[in-house]
């Protein structure tokens, strides 16, 4: 019935009853909105009038003369009768609607049923008229029947609808508020009821607790004489006492007649097959709950047991007092249970009585723990004959409770064992977040009842599943050779005892992970604001096993990284800027499953930019993952926001241990990453040169000091090793001087933070020309170093970030090619005065002295030469020649591989005709024309006379395998060859001059022979060839004259008596073929004997001119 009326209207409810405030406002009710579990009421105006006491109206007095206000009043109200809420009542539109579908389901079977009736079978009439008949069968009857039948019905179910509509709208609101005055009166009746029925338990559960009044007068007669007269006599005879021998005999038949029943004719069941006889009483033990003590007067199983004692065999367990209530109650309960059902019903009451006892010492073990330490941190709820205890109930999440409660002992199939059917016991179920958690043995001690002992042993356990569960969850991620360790410590009674450490990187850098057995929340050490911080986030996740995988690993990374901050910044180390960098940038450049990280700027590692900021793209990053703390360095990109390079630094110890975070480590392992990335860029450009390379790891040993234990943990170093031949090129046919292999060590900055010091060394072949310790004893170099055994050292530095391929390659030049030059030096026979890489001073000839400075202008090789060397005059064409920048004349070149050889070469021969031409000169003092020189190269020379007036041109001529100078007149080329005095075409020369020369040049003399047009001569025959020339020309000095005559015929540039040659007869580069008449003097002379065996034939005619042992003609060019 709908309360609100049929409508959904309301009419006003009477509100008098209701409580006012001082201010006239509804206190408990609001006029404007309708009440949420009552019908809906229209507000109702309270006036002045309705209120008892107000204008005058009441009949109570007033203090001071004023009216009492209106919330006084409201006081004296009784309480508002408690409504029924909408909930209790069913709404009218929900009965139309139900009257609707019933309308329409009985309209539905009626339909049905009218289908169901079959028309009669006619035969229609000849004419047709048959289908205008009316039909009056019954088939047409019992449909309108039917049809009529339904609207009846429906009709009057629709009417006591709508009478009951109206009513509802009428009187709806006076049955709501008698329904409510209805329940108030129900309510009522049963509280009463209550109070009857709680006093009479009362008082019957007071009359046992009841101490009757003391008989005073009564006890002191008993008490003084013994007897009391006004106590009544019952005139018992007692029996006389039973002797000991009738005890006996009496105690001997019962233990008999009590062992044959119980062997004979009862028929125990297996839990009571545990007994003994003694005393006269048949005891059953039943182990872990009780002793009964039971005695029967005859052996025939129709008598009756009879209950003598229990004791109870589980702790803690009351004494059961013969005197006590519970002795009586149980005396009286078994001696019914024995007449009527006999022993295994007895066994039945008491195992299941013992069984729930045992249920409630628990339970109150529980509360007792619920009011001391485990306040606020249990449940406990007793069902039936269970117990549920909750623990750990402020954890997020599903809850986790132990329930104990009665096991039936049936098996789970139906079948009854062999043994019999089983009994009950008491079993436990321990649910772990919800979930029952099978198949785990607990170990209850249900002889020794302790909650406080089972709540451990489940805690116990269900913390080793949370460690556990964390710790796979941490190591799962790990890989095989990892620092991080993860022990668990485990004890199956004690949840204090269960912890988990882990400890990344570093076995100090370590966290202990326990569980507060009372409040099941976690607990981290050592204490830490980090720590704390971590702590608390677990404990308030949902899912706190993910979270401590995650957080725990974060926590340690977090220390483990400030460590690593304390360390770098006490190094000088400066953090590089990480903004641009992304982390997920880093985890693909080291493939790591990178936690944190951090980017440093050893010192020395940066570069002053073009701006003068200092910029580096080199960083060494500090990076955690699940593993522990790795070094690598980084190159990177444009704009720091990409990595081009990753490498990982190895930090392993010689007993592959790892490293401690300190200091000492890293001062290492900035020394091995800058190691690192000197060599890396190395191979680089290597690399670019197609120059192969090997780089190592080499574990570097500490000296062990006797008061350092345990100090020969190193970190690795680097060693690159190369071939000496990739790095200098040489001649297929060259002699090798270099051991194949070469090893590079890099040993830190310099003091200057901005170089590298590099160590090449290698091993020299040995050989017996040249010893470079000797070359090196009086250097003052200090970065070359040769040992007795062959090997050597150069120290190298570098820019950091740059290459050391050059600078190598440089210095091994540089021993090169001191040691080639010695070795030319030792076979010229020349003595070494003193050598470095730098310069080299040696000395040729007798008083000759020069100095090679390797080091020179340009990058280049210098000859120096001291004052008064005659070869000063040649230094420019000799450094030219040292340098490969002109080649040395081709009779000097035959053997000659180097610039070096070439030079030492070019001194050997040059330096007689340079010596002569030099005293020539400086024969007359002041004397700078008469004769004068000028060197056109090594090779070629032009002596000069003004008085008389000639000229010499002195070239080097290569002979087979010899070498000789060829002195030629210069009077017979043209005029632009000659000099330029003589190439005035006035100017003849003296006919004296030209008579000597004839002479000169058909003469010999020691090393030297002439040939008509000239001289040749061996290179240690120059000086005499050179002086005699010297000799004939000023021999023919006019005193005073110009030094030459007037030419006779001054058209002509060719002197008289000389035939041109027809291939153009004195060019350089033709064969000296002039022929004059005096030529054909002496056509059989014979050849002119040289003192070293050689023979210039003096021949006539135009023939070439022969020398020495072969038949083919001189080249004079």
């Amino acid at each position: 019935m709908n309360h609100n009326g049929a409508a959904g209207l309301t009419s006003p409810r009477d509100g008098q009853s209701r409580k006012r405030s001082h201010e006239g406002k509804l206190v408990n009710g609001n006029q404007k909105s309708p009440r949420p579990d009552g019908p809906v009421t229209a507000p109702t105006t309270i006036t002045a009038a309705s209120l008892p006491g107000l204008n005058g109206q009441s009949d109570q007095p007033t203090m001071n003369g004023a009216a009492p206000t209106v919330s006084a009043q409201m006081a004296h109200l009784p309480p508002e009768l408690a409504h029924c809420s909408s909930e209790h009542y069913h709404p009218l539109s929900k009965l139309l609607a139900r009257m609707s579908q019933e309308c329409y389901n009985d309209l539905t079977e009626t339909l049905t049923a009218m289908a169901d009736i079959q028309p009669p079978q006619s035969n229609g009439l000849s004419n047709g008229l048959g289908a205008h008949l009316q039909d009056n069968s019954t088939s047409n009857r019992d449909k309108k029947l039917l049809i009529l039948k339904f609207a009846h019905d429906q009709r009057a179910k629709f009417i006591k609808l709508l009478v009951l509509y109206d009513w509802a709208r009428e009187y709806s609101e006076g049955v709501v508020k008698m329904v409510d005055v209805f329940q108030w009166c129900q309510r009522q009746l049963q509280e009463m009821d209550h109070v009857v029925w709680d006093m009479n338990n009362t008082k019957m559960s007071m009359a046992t607790l009841r101490q009757q009044n003391p008989d005073i007068r009564t006890a002191l007669e008993v008490l003084s004489t013994g007897k009391a007269s006004w106590i009544p006599d019952l005139g018992f005879i007692p029996l006389d006492p039973m002797s000991s021998e009738k005890s006996r005999k009496l105690l001997r038949y019962m233990n008999t007649s009590l062992a044959i029943r119980l062997n004979v004719h009862e028929n125990l069941p297996r839990h009571l097959r545990k007994w003994r006889v003694a005393s006269g009483r048949a005891t059953f033990t039943m182990p872990g709950e009780f002793e009964l003590d039971t005695t029967a007067f005859s052996e025939d199983t129709s008598d009756q047991w009879h209950f003598i004692d229990i004791r109870l065999l589980f702790s803690p367990a009351p004494t059961v007092a013969a005197d006590g209530r519970f002795y009586i109650f149980v005396k009286q309960q078994l001696d019914n249970i024995l007449r009527q059902s006999g022993l295994s019903a007895c066994f039945d009451f008491l195992h299941n009585f013992i069984l729930t006892h045992k249920i409630a010492i628990l339970r109150l073990q529980a509360y007792e723990l619920l009011r001391a330490d485990w306040a606020g941190a249990l449940k406990v709820e007793p069902v039936h004959r269970s117990l549920v205890v909750s623990y750990w109930l402020d954890r997020p999440g599903r809850k986790s409770w132990v329930e104990i409660n009665l096991a039936s002992g049936k098996p789970k199939n139906g079948k009854v064992s062999w043994r019999g059917p089983g009994i009950a016991s008491l079993g436990i179920r321990w649910f772990r977040q919800g979930v029952e958690v099978k198949h785990v043995d607990l170990k209850i001690d249900w002889n020794n009842l302790s909650m406080e002992r089972i709540l451990k042993r489940v805690i116990a356990l269900h913390t080793s599943h949370f460690l556990q569960t964390a710790r796979h969850q941490i190591t799962s991620r790990l890989s095989e050779r990892s620092w991080t360790k993860a022990s668990l410590n485990l004890s199956e009674s004690e949840p204090c005892d269960c912890s988990f450490e882990l400890s990344l990187g570093s076995p100090e850098n370590r966290i202990v992970a326990s569980m507060d057995p009372v409040i099941g929340k976690f607990e981290l050490r050592p204490c830490t604001p980090n720590a704390a911080r971590a702590e608390r986030a677990i404990n308030q996740s949902k899912e706190p096993l993910a979270s401590i995988s995650a957080i725990l690993p974060q926590l340690l990374s977090s220390s483990l990284l400030e460590l690593v901050q304390q360390c770098t910044s006490r190094l000088g180390w400066r953090p590089a800027a990480r903004y641009a960098l992304k982390i997920d940038a880093v985890k693909q450049a080291v493939k790591l499953e990178v936690m944190q990280y951090a980017l440093y700027t050893p010192r020395g590692w940066t570069t002053k930019g073009s701006g003068g900021n200092m910029i580096t793209k080199w960083a060494l990053a500090a990076i955690i993952d699940p593993s522990g703390e790795s070094w690598w360095i980084l190159e990177l990109g444009t704009g720091g926001t990409t990595i081009d390079f990753a490498e990982r630094i190895t930090t392993e110890s010689l007993s592959r241990q790892k490293l401690p975070v300190n200091l000492k480590t890293l001062a290492s392992i900035d020394r091995i990453a800058a190691q690192l990335i000197c060599f890396r860029i190395t191979d680089r450009e290597l690399s670019k040169r197609s120059i192969p390379c090997n780089l190592e790891r080499q574990l570097a040993l500490r000296p062990v000091n006797s008061h350092l234990v345990g100090s020969q943990d190193a970190l690795h170093g680097w060693v690159l090793r190369l071939r000496a031949p990739d790095l200098l090129s040489s001649k297929p046919d060259e002699e090798q001087w270099l051991q194949p292999g070469l090893k590079v060590t890099c040993h830190g900055f310099r003091a200057d933070l901005r170089n590298i010091w590099y160590i090449v060394s290698g091993f020299m072949i040995k050989t017996r020309d040249i010893d470079m310790r000797q070359l090196m004893a009086g250097s003052t170099q200090q970065d070359i170093n040769f040992s007795e055994n062959g090997s050597f050292s150069i120290l190298l530095s570098t820019p950091f970030g740059q290459p050391m391929v050059d600078q190598a390659t440089a210095r091994l030049r540089d021993i090169d090619r001191l040691r080639s030059f010695a070795i030319t030096l030792k076979k010229r026979k020349m003595v070494l005065k003193a050598s470095s890489l730098e310069q080299v001073e040696f000395q040729y000839g007798k008083d000759c002295l020069a100095t090679v400075n390797f080091a020179g202008d340009q990058g280049g090789i210098q000859v120096v030469f001291p004052p008064g060397n005659p070869h000063n005059g040649l230094a420019t064409h000799l450094n030219n020649i040292i340098n490969d920048k002109s080649p040395a004349p081709a009779a000097l070149r035959q053997e000659d591989n180097s610039g070096l050889d070439r030079f030492c070469t070019t001194l050997m021969y040059t330096r007689p005709i340079i010596a002569t031409l030099n005293e020539l000169r400086d024969a007359q003092p002041g004397n700078v024309s008469n004769p004068r020189f000028h060197p056109r190269s090594v090779g070629t020379y032009r002596l000069e006379y003004t008085n008389p007036l000639c000229s010499f041109d002195i070239r080097i001529r290569p002979k087979q395998d010899a070498a000789f100078w060829h002195i030629e007149d210069n009077y017979r080329k043209n005029l632009d060859e000659r000099s330029a005095a003589e190439r005035f075409k006035e100017r003849d020369r003296l006919d004296t001059l030209k008579a000597a020369l004839a002479v000169l040049f058909r003469s010999q003399g020691e090393g030297w022979v002439g040939i008509r047009s000239g001289v040749v001569a061996e290179l240690d025959g120059i000086p005499n060839a050179l002086k005699k020339l010297n000799e004939t020309v000023l021999s023919c000095e006019v005193a005073g004259g110009l030094g030459y005559q007037l030419s006779r015929t001054p058209s002509s540039g060719v002197p008289p008596n000389v035939r041109p040659n027809p291939q153009g007869g004195g060019a350089p580069g033709g064969t000296a073929n002039m022929r004059r008449p005096q030529d054909n003097v002496n056509n059989n002379a014979h050849p002119l004997n040289l003192p070293n065996g050689r023979q210039v034939p003096l021949g006539r005619g135009a023939g070439p001119v022969t020398m020495g042992t072969s038949s083919e003609p001189i080249n004079l060019d």
